[in-house]
C-alpha cells in the first residue's frame, strides 16, 4: 500500500512552529504544485487546520524520494534543516497512514475529540486537489473509507456527542471569565466557516451587540444580518476593540491580526476593563503578547488543549477507534487485491505469448496444415491456457486479500520469474 502521510500536530509540535508550517488556503494551490512539482510525488493532498498541518502522498516510484520531496517542503516552510524538522514531523507509511487519516476524520486525533468541522476539512483539501489535478484514485480511495469510517463513527458510537468543540470549549471559559456572556459586546474577527459558527452561537448567549469585521465586507454584512449584529467599518478595528467585552477572532491570515501595541491603546481608552480575547486561528490571529495587557484574558489554542485534554467517554473512544481499525483493514484488504491485478495480467500477457510461440513453431513444422486446421488448433491452445490459468488466478485474488496476502504475491512473482517494482519502506520514530 503505497501512501504515506506526513506532518505535524499539536501533539508532535509547539504551537510557533505549527504556525510556520500552516499553509493559508490562499496559498494551498501554489503549494500543492511545488509538491507535485517532485517526479516522486504521483498524487498529494494538503490537510492545514488550526490542529495540524500534513501532507497525504501517493508516491510514484521511491517512497524514500517521495518522503525526502515532502521533507524538504516542510522544512522550507519552517525555515530549518531536513534534519531538524525529524523532531516534530510524524511519518506514516501504507496502513498506518490510511488508519491516521480515517482517525482525523472521526475526529479522534483533534484537539477537541470528535469534533466534527474536520470532516469538512477533510472535504475542502480534496476539493483544493482535484481542481489542481493532484489527486487520483489511490488517495481518492482512502480518503472515501476515512469519510465512511467516520459516518459510521458519529452514528454507530457516541463519539462527538457530548464532546465540546474548540469554540464551545472557548465560549465556556469566556463565560467563567466574565461571569457570563447575556448583556456583553462582541466583536467577531473573521466571517468564514468558524466565524459563522462563532456569530450564530453568541447570538443564542442573548449578547447586547455583535459586531463583525471580515476581509470580505459582502460576508461580514451577510453574516451581520444574519445574527442581528452590525459590520466593523474597514480601518475601524481598534476603536471596535475599545467598545467589547468579548472578541473572538478566526481569519485564516498568515500575520497577526491584533497586535498588542494596537490593543493595549484600544483598552486604555476603558479603562483596561476586563476583556476576553479567545483566538482560534492557526497561525494565531492575536499577538499572544496581548496576555500582557492590562485586564486581558486571552485564550488560544494552547491554553483550549489543556481545557479539553482527557475529555471524552472511554468506551465511546474505544468503540470509535474499533471503526476506524475496520475500515482501514478493509481498504488494506482491498488495497492487496487490487495489488494481484498486475500479477495475473502478467501471466496471461505471458500465457499468451508462450501459445502463440508455441503456434508459430507448430505451423512452420506441419506447413500443409489449411486455414481450419490453423483455427482449431489455435482456439484449442489458448482454451486450455485459460482454463490451467483460471484456478490459480482465483485462488491468486483469494490470498492477496488476506492479512498476509502480500508475501503470497511477492512469492508468485518470484515463483514466475515477472518483474516488480521494487517499494522501498519508511519509517520514523
Amino acid at each position: 500500500m503505497a501512501i504515506l502521510a506526513i506532518g505535524a500536530s499539536f501533539k508532535s509540535a509547539a504551537t510557533d512552529l505549527l504556525e510556520r508550517l500552516a499553509v493559508p488556503a490562499g496559498e494551498q494551490d501554489g503549494a500543492l504544485e511545488r509538491l507535485r512539482a517532485s517526479p516522486a510525488i504521483g498524487e498529494v493532498l494538503l490537510l492545514s487546520t488550526c490542529n495540524r498541518t500534513e501532507v497525504y502522498v501517493a508516491p510514484k516510484g521511491s517512497v524514500h524520494a517521495a518522503s525526502h520531496a515532502v521533507d524538504h517542503f516542510f522544512a522550507a516552510r519552517a525555515g530549518l534543516s531536513v534534519a531538524e524538522t525529524c523532531g516534530f514531523l510524524r511519518v506514516r507509511h501504507g496502513a498506518e497512514a490510511v488508519t491516521h487519516l480515517c482517525a482525523v476524520a472521526c475526529g479522534l486525533d483533534s484537539m477537541a475529540t470528535g469534533e466534527e468541522h474536520i470532516v469538512a476539512q477533510l472535504r475542502a483539501a480534496l476539493r483544493t486537489a482535484r481542481a489542481a489535478g493532484v489527486v487520483g484514485g489511490v488517495l481518492g480511495g482512502a480518503l472515501d473509507t476515512a469519510f465512511r469510517a467516520s459516518r459510521r463513527a458519529r452514528t454507530e458510537t457516541g463519539i462527538g456527542r457530548a464532546a465540546p468543540s474548540l469554540l464551545d470549549a472557548g465560549l465556556e471559559l469566556g463565560r467563567a471569565t466574565l461571569g457570563g456572556l447575556h448583556g456583553r459586546r462582541a466583536v467577531l474577527v473573521g466571517s468564514g466557516t468558524i466565524g459563522t459558527l462563532a456569530a450564530r452561537a453568541l447570538r443564542s448567549e442573548g449578547l447586547a451587540e455583535i459586531r463583525i469585521a471580515g476581509r470580505g465586507t459582502a460576508n461580514a454584512a451577510r453574516l451581520a444580518d444574519e445574527v442581528g449584529g452590525s459590520v466593523v467599518p474597514p480601518g475601524a478595528l481598534a476603536e471596535a476593540l475599545a467598545g467589547c467585552d468579548l472578541l473572538v477572532s478566526s481569519t485564516g491570515a498568515p500575520q497577526h491580526v491584533i497586535t498588542a501595541d494596537v490593543l493595549r491603546a484600544a483598552r486604555r481608552a476603558v479603562g483596561n476593563r476586563p476583556l476576553f480575547a479567545l483566538d482560534l486561528a492557526m497561525p494565531r490571529d492575536i499577538d499572544p503578547a496581548c496576555r500582557d495587557v492590562d485586564g486581558v484574558t486571552l485564550v488560544d489554542l494552547d491554553v483550549l488543549g489543556g481545557s479539553l485534554a482527557g475529555r471524552g467517554e472511554v468506551s465511546e473512544l474505544d468503540a470509535a477507534w474499533r471503526v476506524v481499525a475496520e475500515e482501514a483493514a478493509a481498504f488494506a484488504a482491498r488495497d492487496r487485491a487490487m495489488s494481484a491485478a498486475p500479477l495475473i495480467s502478467a501471466l496471461r500477457v505471458r500465457a499468451s505469448e508462450l501459445v502463440g510461440a508455441e503456434l508459430t513453431r507448430l505451423h512452420t513444422r506441419l506447413p500443409t496444415l489449411g486455414d481450419r486446421e490453423r483455427t482449431e488448433t489455435e482456439t484449442a491452445m489458448h482454451r486450455v491456457a485459460q482454463k490451467l490459468l483460471h484456478r490459480p488466478t482465483v485462488r491468486i485474488r483469494e490470498l492477496s486479500a488476506a492479512a498476509d496476502g502480500e508475501v503470497y504475491v511477492d512469492a508468485l512473482y518470484r515463483v514466475f520469474g515477472i518483474p516488480k517494482e521494487n517499494e522501498d519502506e519508511v519509517s520514523r520514530s
